[in-house]
């Protein structure tokens, strides 16, 4: 194995939006977001790069109106909910001291993006990074995949892709990438192990 792959979201920073709307709504208002924000065709436009935050909380504010107060300030703070998950991110070093190549592999909206690169620094230690919203394209497509494999000339079977979407690990293991699904309760120091990369 010569090539660690990462998602993001909830990967290498915690991402749950149920936990931040709880913060300030109640659980009606919470669901009603979750619903009209999170599990959008919108947010899916995000991710794909179509769309900036603004116009989405514009269109979002006028199909709502009377959420708009709610939406604008869900969609301008959304990203203070993404903390780095510390044990994964010592994985990270620990994987880069020993030589590996890093890749990220995640669908993320370019503003959002640009924000953590510049917010957290551990991601200066990664090779390569493919990003729906820069190409467009979103997991499970496989072509995020091979575009990854074709981009920095990496070899599938000597490459491990670790995620939280048993969907999306699987995709990569039907192009021949290795595959560990990150959970909550992962010990995933352990699963590299049995990879032979720790």
């Amino acid at each position: 194995m010569k090539n660690i792959i990462f998602d993001i979201g909830n990967v290498l920073l915690s991402f749950h939006p149920e936990e931040f709307l709880n913060q300030y709504y109640d659980k009606k208002t919470m669901e009603d977001l979750m619903t009209i924000i999170f599990c959008s065709d919108d947010w899916i436009q995000l991710d794909l790069g179509h769309m900036t935050i603004t116009e989405v909380a514009e269109k979002l504010a006028y199909e709502y109106p009377h959420y708009q107060n709610e939406i604008t300030f869900v969609l301008e703070n959304w990203t203070k909910m993404m903390l780095p998950i510390e044990k994964n991110i010592d994985i990270v070093y620990q994987l880069k001291e020993r030589g590996y190549s890093l890749y990220i592999l995640s669908n993320f909206h370019k503003e959002a993006i640009e924000e953590m690169f510049q917010k957290y620094h551990f991601f200066g230690l990664f090779d390569g990074k493919v990003i729906s919203a820069y190409e467009h394209i979103i997991k499970p497509s496989y072509k995020i995949y091979q575009l990854l494999l074709d981009r920095y000339h990496l070899n599938a079977h000597e490459s491990l892709f670790i995620d939280d979407s048993l969907a999306n690990v699987f995709i990569g293991q039907d192009i021949g990438i290795n595959g560990i699904q990150f959970k909550f309760d992962t010990d995933l120091k352990k699963e590299l192990k049995n990879f032979g990369v720790l």
